[in-house]
Formats: structure tokens, sequence, C-alpha cells
């Protein structure tokens, strides 16, 4: 029924990042159905409790939309399996992630996968990834998806693109895991050798 959806954070009453979740939602719209989109996020959006930490998911279709809000407790993956996916595509972000599922369920006893492309990095099943060299802090320049974090740590010059090859890993110190509930934060990094094959 709703085969699209937008996760926004919203943190003591406060949602983040609105002018990133419009301007996807307006992409997406013209890419799935060909028309701009009829709403604004802003003037929709549910209210919300004045203290803890909500994901607010807006699940839409065409013509009609559906707020759930739920409490959320950020959980970190920590350790990731490299997972190859070939040619799966994911440029918006749909309801059903059967094809994510599938590779999330090959990461061993990791916490998570980390998914290439011909051994070209994208992005974990749930969220992009920020790798440290020591001297830059960079994300794949062709992710799976292009999360709303990402787009503002980019926009705001805090990390820049790269194309990283998973035989190249060693060149990195450390990494973190970003979406729209989990934001950039220096002191979150993790070993790249946590990173395993």
């Amino acid at each position: 029924m709703y085969p699209l959806v937008e996760s926004i954070k919203a943190k003591d009453g406060q949602f983040f990042l609105l002018d990133y979740h419009q301007d996807r939602m307006e992409r997406t719209f013209q890419a799935v159905y060909q028309r701009a989109c009829p709403w604004s996020i802003k003037t929709i959006l549910p209210s919300v409790p004045l203290e803890g930490l909500y994901k607010v998911r807006l699940l839409y279709n065409a013509t009609d939309y559906h707020f759930e809000v739920h409490p959320y407790q950020s959980k970190i993956s920590q350790r990731l399996k490299l997972v190859e996916i070939g040619e799966y595509r994911y440029p918006h972000k749909w309801t059903d992630r059967s094809f994510i599922n599938a590779a999330f369920s090959q990461r061993e006893d990791c916490d998570d996968v980390l998914m290439m492309r011909k051994g070209l990095l994208t992005d974990s099943s749930y969220a992009n990834i920020v790798l440290d060299t020591g001297t830059a802090l960079v994300t794949p320049s062709v992710p799976l998806f292009e999360g709303v974090q990402r787009a503002f740590l980019l926009d705001n010059k805090i990390i820049q693109s790269a194309t990283i090859h998973s035989n190249n890993l060693a060149r990195y110190k450390a990494f973190q895991l970003i979406n729209a509930m989990n934001p950039f934060d220096p002191k979150r990094f993790v070993p790249v050798e946590e990173i395993v094959k």
C-alpha cells in the first residue's frame, strides 16, 4: 500500500534534516511517479513527545501518506562482513527491503554487512559509511542509497566522496555508520579491522 518511506529523527520534540527529507521525497516523486510531490513535510508532521528519541516513518504512495512514530534506541554496528551484491540498485527508499535483508542474512558472526558492487564499497544494510584516512573523512562516491545525513555532511564539507575498493581498506584507520537516526560523531569511530572478508 505504501511502497516508499522517509525515516525522520525526532528528539525532544524537534525534527531533524527536514529540508533533506523533503528534497529526497521530491526527487523520488519525479523519478517514480513522474510528477511533483504534493506535500510539504513540515506541514504534515505528526505531533511527537517533547522528551525522548523517536523514529518517525512517513510512508507514502502517489496519492496518500501515513505516519508511524516509534521510540528509538540507537544500535550501532561495530563489526561488518563484506558482501558482494553485483548490480543491485536501491536509488529510492522502498519499504520492500527483501534484497537487502537477504544480504544482511550473510553477516555470519558480524553485526551487519558492508555491501560491495564489484569490490567497491557502498553501504551497510541500514546506513552509509564514513571512513577516516587519518587526514580526511571519506564516504563511497556511489552508495547503495544516498542518505540524508550523508548529504548533510557532504554539503557542509565534513566528509568528501571517494572511490573505495575493499582491497584498499588497509589505507583507512577507522569507520563509522551514519543515517538519519545516527548522526556523525567524531567519538564513534570503530577500527577498520572490524570490517572482515
